[in-house]
């Protein structure tokens, strides 16, 4: 028996059968002990994430050391800090000698020990952003820095991080966008503003400056092969939701353009509560506007949260229609969160559009739980991988959750029941699915079948395809490192 099936395998498949099913056999062994699951898929290596707002991937801790270095003042009625002579509060400087106020300062900045109660857990964090804005405008490559040294620890190749270079200076041109005026028009007035111009241009200027102070400040300079300096970082640029429409164009422009100049910049996104009072009333006019920005910049990616919403957040006629509109109004290519998708209109018929386009969803567990107390078998996980919809894991906001890649795999693979080559493959699609510039290494990443040029990973001309595309080369890196991975589990 054995040697006929010996003799029917591939010799490929043979080959890579051994470590694939011993590490299989492992992760079996493992599911049930969550702590056993952290440290495998620790050192497990992983594409990275899609779905990460610097403003809140920043530790709260960080920041506050970092405030150390400043003449910052913290209020202490709000916890919030701010360049203040004289200071209405006290000084940042003064909270290293007072324990209780400062465990007060990282519980209001972040979710750490929250309990729900006349605040809502949504309303707890989004409050958090306004009380820190000056030390991420002040410490933004520091704060950069730190996410890439914890993403390097967890052994990921890849960060595709939401930021604001200019702050959102954008919408201060709100009032060359106002009036009946079409869409057109209100772009080519902004356009033709020479300050504006400016904006876009630091836009594209800053965030260069971001990516090589935080390489400076993790000694790539001098040590530029070591593997947090290896670890490959793009910004998409967020535009607010929670503003008038003017503002929005102005911001939402100035993303497209920059983006459009930009090798740092991969994408626009939109942030903040999905369903704030002005995103539920301008929703469809936000869609509409992003569809007419991807027509004037058609080569910026689009990755939009869409479907951020628990049945009890707002009313059902609102449950029924923001994915849809986000992927054919706003022309995402993925999307954030869509935890209301079992709410959508026709929503079999979105399903198998997101399956077959693809069009992926970024999954982010913890966020989910703790945000919209949506999870386990409430969650939408399983229903968009049983019709086929491609998912990535992230963490959203990975230091106000208080979590970290790893364990949002953990808690795809102890929660939710997912076994290991669905995980690998959700890991795989962190790169597949990216904004990354150049070809994928895959023809078929569901079948894992990769282009002719690297169906030998280490054949010459494989080198020459990854030469040539930036997005193969990290998938190419990650199937390696896999592979080595996987082997320490063969017997």
């Amino acid at each position: 028996m054995q040697l006929t099936q010996r003799l029917l395998c591939p010799l490929l498949a043979c080959v890579l059968q051994p470590a694939v099913a011993s590490v299989e056999h492992h992760f079996a062994t493992i599911q049930s002990d969550p702590n056993a699951l952290y440290a495998f898929f620790k050192e497990m290596p992983k594409g990275g994430e899609l779905h990460y707002h610097l403003d809140g991937g920043a530790y709260p801790e960080t920041m506050l050391s970092l405030s150390l270095n400043g003449d910052y003042c913290l209020q202490l009625k709000t916890k919030s800090i701010a360049k203040i002579t004289p200071c209405d509060g006290i000084p940042v400087k003064e909270l290293v000698t007072k324990q209780d106020l400062y465990d007060e300062v990282i519980q209001a900045w972040s979710m750490k020990n929250f309990v729900p109660g006349q605040e809502s857990a949504t309303h707890h964090f989004y409050k958090s952003f306004s009380k820190y804005t000056p030390l991420m405008a002040d410490f933004r490559p520091q704060l950069l820095a730190d996410a890439i040294k914890r993403a390097s620890n967890q052994h990921e190749l890849y960060l595709e991080i939401m930021v604001s270079p200019d702050n959102a200076n954008a919408t201060t041109f709100a009032p060359l966008a106002s009036g009946p005026i079409g869409f057109a028009a209100k772009k080519n007035a902004l356009l033709a503003n020479k300050n504006f111009e400016a904006n876009i241009a630091n836009t594209v200027k800053e965030s260069q400056r971001i990516l090589e102070a935080a390489r400076l400040e993790l000694g790539c300079d001098t040590a530029p092969t070591q593997s947090k300096c290896l670890l490959v970082v793009k910004f998409q640029y967020y535009v607010l939701r929670e503003q008038p429409l003017e503002s929005f164009f102005a911001q939402a422009l100035n993303g497209f353009a920059a983006a459009s100049l930009s090798n740092d910049i991969v994408g626009v996104n939109l942030v903040q509560a999905e369903d704030g009072i002005l995103s539920l009333k301008d929703y469809r006019e936000q869609m509409r506007i992003f569809k007419f920005l991807h027509q004037a910049y058609p080569n910026v990616h689009i990755s939009l949260h869409a479907g951020e919403l628990a049945p009890t957040d707002v009313i059902p006629s609102e449950l029924g229609f923001h994915i849809h509109e986000a992927i054919f109004t706003g022309k995402a290519e993925r999307i954030g969160h869509g935890v209301s998708i079992g709410y959508e209109e026709n929503a079999s018929l979105l399903l198998k559009h997101m399956a077959t386009s693809p069009i992926p969803v970024e999954i982010n567990l913890t966020s989910n739980r703790l945000l919209l107390n949506v999870f386990g078998k409430n969650h939408p996980l399983h229903y968009y991988l049983n019709n086929n919809v491609p998912v990535t894991l992230s963490t959203d906001d990975e230091g106000a959750l208080r979590t970290d890649l790893t364990r949002e795999y953990v808690a795809a693979a102890y929660e939710h029941g997912l076994d290991y080559p669905t995980i690998k493959t959700i890991n795989q699609n962190a790169l597949t699915y990216s904004f990354l510039p150049g070809k994928s290494l895959w023809t078929n990443p569901k079948k894992h079948l990769r282009v002719p040029e690297c169906e030998n990973l280490d054949s010459s001309a494989c080198q020459t395809f990854l030469d040539d595309n930036e997005k193969a080369k990290l998938q190419w890196q990650l199937e390696k490192n896999l592979k080595a991975f996987e082997l320490n589990y063969e017997k």
